[in-house]
Parts: C-alpha cells; sequence; structure tokens
C-alpha cells in the first residue's frame, strides 16, 4: 500500500537560544512528545534549512512566519515550482504565532503560507507569551 507523505513524527527546527520563552517550551514539548529535533543556531530560521528538513512544527513572530513564506517562494525554481512548494510544505501542520498578535495577523500569516501550495492547510495557532511563563 502507498504511504501519504509527510512525517511519521513531529519534526521542529530549533534555532533560537534556550534562554529565548518560547524556544525552551518547544524543545520541552518535542522532549516529551518524541518529536525530532534539528538544531541549527542561527539570528533567523534560514529558508534553505526549512526546504530540506521539511518541519511539521513552524513557531515565531508574525513578521518571522511572513519572512520565512516570502523566503522560500523566492528559493523555489522557475522549473516545477508549484512541485517544489507543494514538497516543502506538505508535512507542515502547524504555525505557531508568538506574541500577541491581533486576529487579522493571525489570517495574514495563513493567506501568506496558502499562497505557497493551493493544498497547503496548516492549523495557524496563538502561542502567546503569557503561555511561556
Amino acid at each position: 500500500p502507498a504511504t501519504e507523505p509527510g512525517a511519521t513524527r513531529d519534526i521542529w527546527i530549533s534555532w533560537r537560544p534556550l534562554d529565548h520563552p518560547a524556544e525552551l517550551a518547544l524543545a520541552q514539548w518535542a522532549i516529551v512528545a518524541g518529536a525530532a529535533i534539528l538544531v541549527e543556531p542561527g539570528a533567523n530560521l534560514h529558508p534553505e534549512l526549512f526546504a530540506w528538513a521539511r518541519p511539521t512544527i513552524v513557531s515565531g513572530s508574525v513578521a518571522e512566519l511572513l519572512e520565512l513564506a516570502a523566503q522560500l517562494e523566492f528559493l523555489a525554481p522557475r522549473y516545477l515550482r508549484r512541485r517544489w512548494l507543494r514538497q516543502r510544505s506538505e508535512r507542515l501542520r502547524l504555525l505557531l504565532v508568538e506574541g500577541d498578535a491581533p486576529a487579522e495577523e493571525f489570517s495574514r500569516v495563513a493567506q501568506r503560507w496558502r499562497a505557497l501550495a493551493p493544498r497547503f492547510q496548516p492549523l495557524v495557532a496563538a502561542f502567546p507569551a503569557s503561555t511561556l511563563v
């Protein structure tokens, strides 16, 4: 039987220091949940790493998530562009928006990521600072 595309377990890319509250909370969750953790420290989540690892969960501020989508779109080749974007986004099931963003910002994030691949339907959820204390 054919297997469905996607990861058999969650994949998360850790790119910030663990003294960042959201990073620590996600690291703790990943350990308990048995998620695969790819550690790549840097100032930003690198789009080429995202494209290669194809994580199932991504977190960041509204600006960071919008920028990552724009960078992925920039990386996409002209030939078989839609296929490349679909393959890089098909595993992603959850976008965690950090901070206390208004509802319209969640909509912006969801629309931007859906623009990458028409069938892309990730859950966009709040990851407010108050939950990280």
